[in-house]
């Protein structure tokens, strides 16, 4: 058999073309009709697969996944190629797993493909050392970073104790280093975004070691931030409620009060309920019973200018600062844009940042977020005196869609439309003059609305790229003031993402 062979270049180039087919999107948008790479950690990965939307959708990417890297070998053997054509094929399918041709050069970060691939060249080998991969990844440290090093290092010896040619042996150390240079984009994003530097190996290295301990900054924020449950849990913010007064008595922000039956009064029954802030008591209670786990804590609330949360944190705070230091900022937004504020302040404590980093994150964040909406009324926004600014404005338009800016802590007109289609249009076509198409998370907002919010989204995917992407209904209290039927974008420019680097 000669060094070359004329088809190399072919199966090399067929191997990159099928490492490109990601299933990860493909599965992911069939399952849910969403794009994995703003769901998540946005890697189109088994991992972020398994997390976002379920096992076996992420079972079936796996088996795909591992395939890609397996076929060029067993092609090269079919057609009688020598080892180092097959290797060459198996990188080429990780490459293009990394940077496939067909979905912008936006990929997984290639570990199955590989682990597919040294399947096919020494079964056994690889074989054995699976369980340690899982045992490092799964068990011990969190990071599949560790977990291939170590277990890729250990099949190199297997190899050679086996007897396996050396190309063979040493082709495990061949796709780290392919592995290392596929993951050089993520390593960038991380380097920029990180605010702790110093502990940025640390999270690549043992990522479940680190989250083990203890934080030492708590963050609170309050109802209107309208986060997701799952999302607040999984990043440790907690939520303190507003009340929301009825005729037959008090209720709990998002607690105790069923929103189906909520909204259907503010249609029917033409209610106009009030709002009010938590009380110093409330916060003054909250951190207390956070101070016996946190040493201090971090308040991010809605503009002074609408709210009185921002007054009652810091009277809250005042109360306890002989045992529990606490910083109350006001975010100057509100909704998910000042949910986006208290995401950036938790994941930058996850680095083990400092309360003097977070607040620089927390300043630099505040920049770079914000939240717009389309409302289907303005007589509880008028009525509620919010908008006592445009007040002309949008009397003459009470059968229109007014769509509204949230800007350092006032709401601004920004157009009224005839239709909600077309506030939808305005909404993005406004975005798009004012944020870039890509690098940014969203999140999605509505009150009582998620079949036009599901239209939103489609609209939002054909014109941006978000590196995270979640819809969320907005709290009663909000809805109080800017009625049924909202729909509202938040946005989060250069967003600090959760960490993942090998992911499958």
């Amino acid at each position: 058999m000669s060094a070359f062979n004329p088809y190399c270049p072919f199966l090399i180039s067929f191997s990159y073309l099928l490492g490109s087919i990601s299933s990860a999107i493909l599965v992911t948008k069939l399952w849910t009709g969403k794009d994995i790479r703003a769901m998540g950690n946005g890697n189109a990965g088994t991992a972020n697969v398994a997390r976002s939307v379920g096992i076996l959708p992420a079972m079936i990417v796996l088996i795909v996944d591992f395939s890609k890297g397996a076929l060029p070998v067993i092609t090269a053997h079919q057609l009688k190629l020598n080892d180092a054509c097959a290797l060459s094929g198996a990188i080429a399918a990780v490459i293009g797993h990394s940077f496939p041709i067909f979905f912008r050069f936006r990929g997984g970060k290639g570990l199955a493909a590989s682990l597919g691939a040294l399947l096919t060249f020494s079964p056994l080998e690889t074989f054995l050392i699976m369980p340690i991969f899982g045992l490092i990844y799964l068990v011990i440290t969190g990071s599949a970073v560790t977990g291939a090093i170590i277990s890729f290092l250990l099949l190199i010896g297997f190899n050679l104790w086996r007897g396996r040619p050396l190309i063979i042996a040493f082709a495990p150390l061949v796709f780290l280093f392919t592995l290392g240079i596929c993951t050089i984009p993520q390593i960038i994003q991380d380097w920029q975004k990180r605010t702790d530097r110093k502990h940025l190996l640390e999270y690549w290295f043992s990522p479940k070691i680190k989250a083990s301990k203890p934080a030492h900054i708590v963050v609170i924020t309050d109802s209107i931030a309208s986060l997701p449950n799952d999302l607040c849990s999984q990043e440790h913010i907690h939520v303190i409620p507003l009340a929301l007064i009825m005729p037959e008595g008090q209720y709990q922000d998002g607690v105790n009060i069923d929103a189906r039956q909520y909204y259907r009064r503010l249609r029917q029954d033409n209610l106009s309920p009030k709002t009010s802030a938590p009380s110093p008591g409330q916060f003054q209670a909250a951190f207390q019973q956070l101070s016996k786990i946190y040493r201090e804590g971090l308040v991010i609330t809605p503009p002074q200018e609408l709210t009185q949360v921002y007054e009652s944190a810091l009277i809250g705070a005042d109360l306890v600062k002989e045992d529990f230091p606490v910083e109350v900022i006001d975010s100057r937004t509100a909704g998910p844009a000042q949910g986006f504020v208290a995401l950036a302040a938790a994941r930058a404590i996850k680095t083990g940042a400092d309360m003097k980093t977070v607040l620089d994150v927390i300043q630099e964040t505040k920049k770079n977020v914000g939240f717009i909406g389309a409302l289907n009324t303005v007589r509880l926004l008028i009525e509620g005196g919010r908008v006592a600014n445009i007040h002309h404005f949008l009397q003459s338009a009470f059968h229109f869609y007014p769509t509204l800016y949230i800007h350092e802590g006032q709401i601004q007109l920004i157009s009224i439309t005839r239709t909600k289609n077309k506030s939808m249009d305005r909404m993005i076509s406004w975005l798009k003059e004012n944020v870039p198409t890509t690098g940014i998370a969203i999140a999605i907002a509505h009150t009582d609305n998620p079949q036009e919010a599901a239209e939103l989204e489609k609209k939002l995917l054909e014109n941006f790229q978000p590196t995270e992407l979640f819809t969320t209904e907005l709290s009663p209290v909000i809805g109080a003031h800017a009625g049924p039927g909202l729909l509202g974008i938040a946005w989060w420019i250069n967003p600090i993402s959760p960490d993942n680097l090998f992911c499958k």
